[in-house]
């Protein structure tokens, strides 16, 4: 096991994920760390917001960002997109039916839109569905407000 280091079941013998992480924004972080330095007034400011970022990069990735054609048609955050995913939320996923629709929407979804790319007329049928339908959506959101 040359130039491997072996557990001898202390935690002193392992550095953390999360500080190996660190020292991609302090290459000394590890070795001040582990030397009992003071953190600074501004390393500590500096670390808050960068836990408050990682907070809300965590809080966007958990949510479900897939919507293939609006993504296609309209682009990722666009109003449309985003209307079609609280269709999805609300709507669909309440239903017994919803989950198993959306599943084979995922798997159809990409061939659609490869052949939509290569037919401008299933493009111009896919975009007024889809207008359509998000013209449903509005209207029906706009009623539970």
């Amino acid at each position: 096991m040359a130039g491997r280091q072996r557990n001898s079941g202390k935690r002193g013998n392992w550095i953390s994920a999360s500080d190996v992480g660190r020292t991609e924004f302090c290459p000394n972080y590890v070795y001040l760390k582990y030397k009992g330095a003071a953190v600074s007034r501004e390393a500590a400011a500096a670390r808050r917001q960068g836990d408050i970022a990682h907070d809300k990069l965590n809080q966007q990735a958990a949510q479900d960002k897939r919507c293939y054609v609006a993504t296609y048609l309209y682009g990722v955050d666009d109003p449309r997109t985003n209307a079609l995913r609280r269709f999805r939320d609300q709507v669909l996923m309440g239903y017994p039916g919803g989950a198993w629709l959306i599943r084979i929407y995922y798997v159809l979804s990409p061939v659609v839109i490869d052949l939509s790319r290569r037919s401008p007329g299933l493009h111009r049928l896919i975009d007024y569905l889809v207008t359509r339908l998000v013209a449903w959506c509005a209207k029906n959101d706009r009623k539970k407000r």
